[in-house]
């Protein structure tokens, strides 16, 4: 298993900082997110340049918040930058997101996502002369798609929770990525099972890989890396399409608790709320327990993402935290 960090700062310049060092400590893998106030894509493709050595990948690209073709084309120019190091992890986002922020209508989301997938990859793939795509949801045409430079392999990761999402990351994507809250044992007995079988009945030529995004938050004193580690749970326990992550319905009155306090605007009572969910849904603590808590995760994913806490956490804490999952990664890694 690797271990990589996923770059949350808000303040890009900052980013950078946190990716130079990162890259410079040789750690894997840096990865960024995609939100109303940051660009996955512009970021990725700053972080490559940047960088020298470490992975960079999106973790992930809504992929229905722009056209196939501009994230192709994005893709491509990142992979460029980065000299084959570029990762393009996608996810459909939810239906609120897709409707309030992109405009987007996500009926179907599971074979839209697939179709769309496929469409990508076609044109990050095409050599040059006519190009034609005509799905169930997608149709683009061009009498001239040319490449005066080839374009570099990309693979591509889908992000998923439902079945569903599992059986498209196994059927279509080159690997799964895993959400902040997918607990050890549901990597291990719902998404990977289900991702790999996806896999075979697809007849795919690679085994896929699996990442996963595990929320970490470091400090000396524990009782405040519990509380933040605990928030940012609960911040993603609130999200009705992420019950499929508590197989069994497990915590439900937790979980109302924690919606509650969301509600009410409490960040410190969504994180007590969430105090039952985080032994097993976060890690947390000085570096060296949280690199021991990784270990529980070596079964299930090939790359792991450190995730830093960010709801109600102020910049300079985020800041703090990456400089110590730093630390982890880059011990964990040498």
């Amino acid at each position: 298993m690797k271990v990589g960090v996923l770059v949350m700062d808000e303040d890009l310049t900052a980013g950078c900082h946190v990716a130079r060092a990162a890259d410079a400590a040789g750690v894997h893998s840096l990865w960024t997110i995609d939100y109303y106030n940051r660009n996955s894509l512009v970021r990725a493709a700053t972080f490559a340049a940047v960088t020298e050595s470490a992975v960079v990948g999106t973790s992930v690209t809504p992929l229905f918040a722009r056209s196939a073709l501009a994230t192709a084309t994005a893709a491509a120019d990142v992979q460029a930058v980065a000299g084959g190091r570029f990762a393009l992890g996608v996810g459909s986002s939810t239906r609120r997101m897709n409707s309030d922020w992109y405009g987007f209508d996500l009926a179907h989301p599971a074979p839209r996502m697939s179709e769309r997938i496929g469409l990508v990859r076609a044109l990050l793939e095409h050599g040059g002369g006519p190009f034609s795509f005509e799905g169930r949801w997608e149709s683009v045409s061009f009498a001239h798609l040319d490449h005066a430079v080839k374009t570099l392999p990309v693979p591509i990761y889908a992000a998923g929770v439902g079945e569903g999402m599992l059986d498209v990351a196994g059927r279509t994507a080159d690997g799964f990525v895993g959400h902040p809250i997918a607990s050890a044992a549901y990597l291990k007995t719902v998404a990977r099972p289900r991702v790999i079988e996806a896999a075979r009945r697809a007849a795919r030529a690679e085994p896929p890989r699996f990442l996963t995004q595990v929320i970490a938050s470091v400090d000396e004193d524990r009782a405040v890396a519990r509380r933040r580690a605990a928030a940012q749970v609960g911040f993603y326990a609130t999200v009705k399409g992420y019950d499929p992550l508590f197989p069994g319905d497990p915590r439900h009155a937790e979980r109302d608790e924690i919606r509650r306090a969301f509600r009410a605007g409490d960040a410190r009572a969504v994180a007590a709320a969430a105090d039952g969910l985080v032994d097993e849904r976060a890690v947390f603590g000085t570096v060296t327990e949280v690199a021991e808590q990784l270990r529980r995760y070596e079964p299930v994913a090939d790359v792991v993402q450190l995730y830093s806490p960010h709801f109600g956490v102020s910049p300079d804490e985020i800041a703090a935290n990456e400089r110590s999952l730093i630390e982890v990664a880059a011990c964990w890694n040498s």
